[in-house]
């Protein structure tokens, strides 16, 4: 049904994957002579400030195109409720979806800060990555819900 806790698992999953086109999920800061580079990086923007300045912006397609496909398969996810099977099979699926749109993240990061390393990410990037990850967990627990109630039917009609 779709008002089970799992539709609310699936509907946060989809509350993060937008909040992260807004928030900054990479952010690093650079210390040069003469000069403080940040890069903040999150699904739609790739930003680079000198010194508080912006100097360069580009639009991230690849990310844009990763988080819709992410939103649009877990709506689907939530709207094929009638069919568990089909239901706990696509979930399945939105794990891979969610580890490539998890890869592709740090692949940008790789490509386009220069220096990039995990231990120079500030709090809030590890916030962002930890809120990534936790769309993992809540997929997790939104597939052990539909496989208990879908062993809660079975059993039912075998009591019938």
């Amino acid at each position: 049904m779709i008002q089970r806790l799992q539709t609310v698992y699936l509907i946060a999953i989809i509350i993060i994957a937008a909040v992260s086109c807004s928030g900054q999920l990479i952010s690093s800061h650079q210390l040069l002579p003469g000069q403080v580079k940040d890069y903040t990086l999150n699904a739609i923007y790739f930003n680079v400030y000198e010194n508080g300045i912006l100097v360069s912006s580009q639009i991230q397609f690849m990310l844009i195109l990763l988080t819709s496909v992410l939103i649009g398969w877990t709506i689907n996810i939530i709207l094929t409720y009638k069919n568990r099977v089909k239901q706990m099979r696509f979930t399945k699926i939105n794990f891979a979806v969610i580890a490539i749109y998890i890869l592709a993240l740090f692949v940008k990061a790789f490509m386009l800060i220069p220096d990039f390393s995990f231990s120079g990410l500030s709090l809030k990037s590890t916030f962002g990555v930890a809120l990534l990850i936790f769309m993992l967990y809540l997929n997790m627990r939104a597939l052990m819900l539909m496989k208990k109630d879908d062993e809660l039917v079975r059993s039912v009609d075998r009591l019938r």
